[in-house]
């Protein structure tokens, strides 16, 4: 839709190590837009420790984190190609063929499948492709990261903020004031001014398996990384005179009369104490004046995270 600036005509003729055409059109994407970048005004940028706060909310309902092994690949199916007639009465509709969902992103990301294969060859003994019943679970998991990494999981979105954090590690090699006593090494920290949020509305309902992936988001990513969510307690119910059910110290608590709960924002990180569930108890906990849940979406049910 427009000329091509010169950077870009640099990226497309000078930089790429493959002669022709980049076959890769996701790294043929990333060369040109962050060529085109470099041919826009760069503005003058902060220098280190002196840079404004920048906090990335993510909101998370019920969605996929990390993809599993039973999304991926339906063990009793082995390679074969699952074929299903679709059923429509007065219709005579084609036999639709199936592959596990494993099969299709190795064959839409090839390329990129094979430079993990071979990463993973280099440092293990990593079998072949003949099946994907001879991957151990240990591997398992290293495929299931992989394949988060070309879907829509949380991982993915989480994974992209924060690469804030290295770039900002590395603007403060290059341009820190070596004058400010705050910018001494050991003193500054890129989680100073930037945070990434994400706002589990309902991490205290998580089970297992979703909890041992948010575990490891916390284990693979910086501090920076945060979660926020909604706890709550049960109110103890009581009749009134009035016959009513009503919490029992209802004023003396400043509940509402037909409130059954009291509900809480908290907040926890890495470094939060964890039980044997691999659940985290909360670093912060502040209480919310009733029901948090407007019902106009996450932009609305997402706002305790704000605290």
């Amino acid at each position: 839709f427009h000329d091509m600036t010169v950077m870009e005509v640099v990226a497309r003729n000078y930089c790429v190590l493959c002669r022709g055409e980049l076959q890769n059109a996701d790294m043929k994407w990333r060369l040109f837009a962050l060529a085109r970048g470099l041919g826009l005004p760069i503005p003058r940028p902060y220098r280190p420790p002196f840079i404004p706060g920048l906090t990335v909310l993510i909101p998370h309902y019920g969605e996929t984190i990390i993809m599993s092994k039973s999304e991926l690949y339906d063990k009793g199916s082995g390679r074969e190609t699952l074929r299903t007639r679709i059923r429509c009465p007065g219709f005579n509709l084609p036999v639709r063929e199936t592959v596990p969902l494993i099969d299709w992103l190795r064959a839409r990301y090839s390329d990129e499948y094979k430079a993990f294969t071979h990463r993973m060859a280099a440092r293990e003994d990593w079998p072949s492709e003949n099946s994907w019943n001879d991957f151990n679970d240990k591997q398992w998991e290293k495929i299931c990261v992989w394949s988060s990494m070309r879907m829509q999981t949380l991982y993915r979105t989480v994974a992209g903020m924060m690469l804030y954090h290295p770039a900002l590690e590395a603007h403060y090699i290059v341009q820190r004031l070596p004058q400010s006593s705050l910018a001494q090494e050991g003193i500054w920290n890129p989680t100073d001014c930037f945070n990434c949020i994400v706002s589990m509305q309902i991490y205290k309902q998580f089970d297992k398996t979703k909890l041992a992936h948010t575990n490891k988001m916390f284990d693979k990513f910086p501090d920076s990384l945060k979660v926020a969510y909604i706890d709550w307690e049960d109110l103890v119910m009581e009749k009134h005179e009035s016959m009513e059910v009503i919490p029992r110290n209802a004023q003396e608590d400043r509940v509402h009369r037909r409130q059954k709960r009291r509900y809480f924002s908290g907040l926890i990180d890495k470094h939060c104490q964890m039980n044997a569930e691999g659940r985290r108890a909360p670093r912060y906990r502040v209480e919310l004046p009733g029901y948090p849940i407007l019902g106009d979406g996450k932009s609305d049910n997402q706002n305790h995270a704000i605290i």
